[in-house]
């Protein structure tokens, strides 16, 4: 049965008569311009049998001719919007010239919008815009990590990054291996300061990332009813304040050079401690389903185990690596595997290909994740020292790094849970990583698993005791600094720190 006709909806039952409702009024103007004027009064009966539906695929923006799925098919047989009465601009309302130029307008910008979505082309790096890249704030933290849930069952693989403002602590003492001193060193500043960005990619173990929209991908959430593409990265901005948090200035100038606006984190920014309740909550973690990608990553999880844990890093790495292990089962650390495979000059226990080696011999000294971005053909996204772009090149590196330097497989005994700067997570498992630390040993410095130097008793390296500026006490978070001020991470109050801001 056709629908009755637009009467109905003008006038209205006699009940709601009383609200009179502004665009009642409008549709009424119109109605009577239209029954003043030689036009036809449109009608719904003999429209196109979708107009009303909101489930109807009908385009509003069809232009004049454009058969039953524009206007003039829309409004029946007389002359509607689309008609030949109003073919010259004589008519009003939405037969007039202006109307029926709005709407073509409108038609051409979402065919341009198409054709931007489709020219992003899912994993096609070189024409992807940032609109894939999302920006989060606390408005929209919940309806973002909804996506992520939904999405990450199919791409388990996640490549992450960081910003965080700098390092303003040193600690002081005697550590048995450069990698405690780096820990210490990563303990004190992670509990004193805080993390400004977080940057997300989800990635499929072929190294695919996840479609523009959902009808490409096999189902799952619709992401913004497809109306925008869905993100491949997400950008987590978290509330920051330059006068009331500690910092070193410059890394607050580089990353407000890469654009970071401070205003709006410390207006809009995240509660750290909300992400980490949804982020636990959430399928990334707590999994060795979920295989998490880094690069040189120690200060990263160091923040990430932070806000899940609401306290402070444990003393001693030993702990640390027991909680990563339990929150990041399973992890990559980019750094390391470079480093590892140009310092064997192999990778799974077999002699490197010559292409391989050649990447390693072109690279040289350089260890950047630009320098090997740049290496391994991998086009950036985005600007460099935001956490979105670097997470999104940190994963295409991986995989392309997997493919070409490690032949398409990474041994997960030798690779996997090694985080560059720190002591390893046991012995080598080859033959050949075996021999390699014995080798080194003879030479009087054994080397770690992570390329970090073990010393030999009487040859720790250690800081002076002088009371540097650069330099800030560490000691055990029940312990006194022997000066009256107490433990030096937060809650201590006292300590010598290096150049940094603390307010203004």
């Amino acid at each position: 049965m056709a629908p009755p006709g637009l009467s109905r909806y003008l006038g209205g039952p006699q009940s709601m008569s009383q609200f009179g409702h502004p665009q009642q009024q409008h549709l009424q103007h119109h109605a009577h311009n239209l029954g003043s004027s030689n036009l036809a009064r449109p009608s719904l009966g003999g429209g196109h049998p979708s107009f009303g539906n909101p489930n109807s695929s009908l385009n509003l923006f069809a232009p004049s001719g454009a058969g039953s799925g524009g206007f003039g098919g829309g409004f029946g047989g007389g002359a509607g919007a689309g008609g030949s009465s109003a073919a010259g601009g004589n008519g009003t309302g939405l037969g007039s010239h202006a109307a029926q130029m709005g709407f073509a307008h409108g038609m051409a910008l979402q065919r341009q919008e198409a054709h931007d979505v489709a020219g992003m082309g899912g994993s096609d790096f070189k024409s992807m815009g940032k609109g894939r890249i999302r920006d989060v704030w606390r408005g929209n933290l919940a309806q973002e990590m909804a996506i992520l849930r939904g999405l990450v069952e199919r791409y388990p693989y996640i490549s992450m990054d960081t910003e965080f403002p700098g390092i303003v602590a040193r600690p002081m003492g005697t550590f048995t291996t450069k990698a405690d001193y780096h820990y210490q060193t990563l303990r004190c500043n992670v509990d004193l300061l805080k993390m400004i960005q977080l940057g997300i990619t989800l990635l499929s173990p072929e190294g695919e990332l996840p479609p523009p929209h959902t009808s490409e991908g096999g189902g799952g959430s619709t992401y913004q009813n497809n109306l925008m593409p869905c993100p491949c990265t997400w950008q987590f901005n978290f509330r920051f304040s330059v006068h009331e948090d500690m910092y070193a200035q410059d890394s607050i100038d580089l990353l407000q050079k890469s654009g970071l606006d401070f205003q709006m984190h410390e207006k809009n920014g995240i509660d750290p401690l909300e992400f980490g309740s949804y982020l636990i909550t959430s399928g990334l973690v707590l999994t060795e389903d979920v295989r998490w990608i880094s690069f040189h990553s120690g200060y990263d999880f160091g923040y990430l185990l932070k806000i899940m844990m609401c306290q402070p890093l444990p003393d001693d790495e030993v702990e640390f690596r027991k909680q990563l292990d339990i929150f990041f089962p399973s992890l990559y650390d980019i750094k390391f595997l470079m480093k590892s495979a140009s310092r064997k000059h192999g990778v799974n226990d077999s002699p490197l290909s010559p292409h391989a080696a050649q990447i390693l011999n072109n690279l040289g000294q350089k260890s950047g994740l630009q320098d090997i971005a740049d290496e391994l053909g991998v086009k950036r996204v985005g600007p460099t020292h935001q956490a979105g772009s670097d997470s999104l090149v940190t994963g295409k590196i991986f995989f392309e790094m997997r493919r070409l330097v490690f032949g398409g497989d990474i041994d997960d005994g030798q690779y996997m849970g090694q985080v560059w700067g720190l002591n390893g997570v046991g012995q080598p498992a080859s033959a050949t990583a075996a021999a390699a630390s014995a080798g080194a040993a003879s030479h009087g410095q054994p080397a770690g698993a992570n390329g970090a130097s073990t010393y030999a008793n009487g040859g720790a390296p250690s800081t002076p005791n002088t009371g540097h500026v650069s330099l800030a006490n560490t000691p055990a978070h029940g312990q006194s600094a022997g000066n009256g001020l107490g433990p030096m991470t937060p809650g201590g109050g006292g300590g010598a720190f290096g150049a940094f801001q603390f307010g203004k």
